[in-house]
């Protein structure tokens, strides 16, 4: 079975071959890549290796080169290289993503279309602290595994999923680390799973294979205020402005 990434590189690759990469910014939150059809698309910038100088494997400009070079860096094992691929998937389907619905309203598109409340179980892969606060306000019962921030204890979390959550919420990170399968391999119905975050590649066809039923992201809208704040090292809160939050759901 071909996995997510396998799925979003297919569905690109084609296009991608037509476009051509007008910047890359590898910012220290996120990276974007802006295309010469006046796209831009996000993902955060994980680097997974020691401290030093040198951030890339190697130099390469990429200006004006085929999108398809950086479209290939999705099937790399450097978190990195992946961060340029996503944020190059993202570029090439943003305007697909500007068409789904925005995620705009007051309760929040997943804690809607989930149904979310009091008694709720919701494991979540990734902190994020808006969400918990949301629901924790609602009432819900959250248990959190984040490494970097070394919340959770990885063991018992893993071995709960089959079982206690009734919804699972899982960053979009997971597949810059290649960790997204691994976790929904363990999720059984009726357990509803949301894939969340800027990062998140909006292309619904690309996770038929996995127990998704629900995407949320961000789509810039305001692109050179995007990539401004990228290049100064802006993270999440700073972005949200310049960017429209939009979802899609299986769920009727």
């Amino acid at each position: 079975m071909r996995s997510v990434v396998d799925n979003i590189y297919a569905a690109f690759r084609e296009q991608s071959a037509n476009v051509c990469i007008a910047n890359l910014t590898i910012g220290l939150g996120y990276t974007a890549v802006e295309t010469t059809d006046g796209d831009v698309g996000l993902s955060y910038t994980m680097i997974d290796r020691p401290v030093g100088c040198t951030k890339v494997r190697s130099y390469r400009n990429y200006q004006g080169l085929p999108a398809t070079v950086l479209l290939e860096h999705l099937r790399s094992n450097d978190t990195l290289d992946r961060s340029m691929g996503v944020a190059t998937v993202n570029a090439l389907n943003r305007r697909a993503a500007l068409s789904l619905p925005a995620d705009d309203k007051a309760d929040g598109g997943f804690v809607r279309v989930f149904g979310v409340g009091c008694g709720t179980r919701v494991a979540m892969v990734g902190f994020f602290g808006p969400v918990v606060a949301r629901l924790k306000d609602l009432g819900a019962e959250v248990s959190i595994l984040d490494r970097d921030r070394a919340m959770g204890d990885e063991r018992r979390f893993l071995a709960a999923l089959d079982s206690w959550p009734d919804v699972l919420v899982v960053t979009a990170t997971t597949l810059l680390n290649g960790s997204l399968e691994w976790f929904l391999e363990r999720v059984r119905e009726p357990t509803k799973v949301l894939v969340l975050g800027p990062s998140t590649p909006l292309v619904p066809a690309a996770y038929r294979s996995v127990p998704v039923d629900m995407l949320a992201g961000m789509v810039p809208v305001e692109l050179e205020r995007v990539t401004l704040a990228v290049r100064q090292g802006a993270g999440t809160p700073e972005l949200m402005p310049f960017c429209r939050k939009v979802y899609w759901t299986a769920m009727p």
